[in-house]
């Protein structure tokens, strides 16, 4: 679902790009069928819940507050 101002290609590549840091297994996300479909190029903010993407972000504010 698109939200208004925002490319969802960025949205989803941010997304990913938090996955993806270091110490994190996009499984504690995603779910082996959400895994497959993710891998066949479906988009991060479908398949991801409301509380996942909050999480996702919460760290991510976690970790640039640590950074010089």
């Amino acid at each position: 679902m698109p939200v208004g101002g925002y490319d969802p290609e960025d949205v989803d590549d941010r997304l990913e790009s938090l996955m993806d840091a270091t110490g994190r297994d996009p499984s504690n996300w995603l779910t082996d069928e959400e895994l497959a479909a993710w891998e066949d190029g479906e988009s991060l903010v479908d398949l991801l819940d409301e509380e996942d993407i909050h999480e996702l972000l919460q760290k991510d504010g976690e970790t640039s507050e640590e950074d010089p």
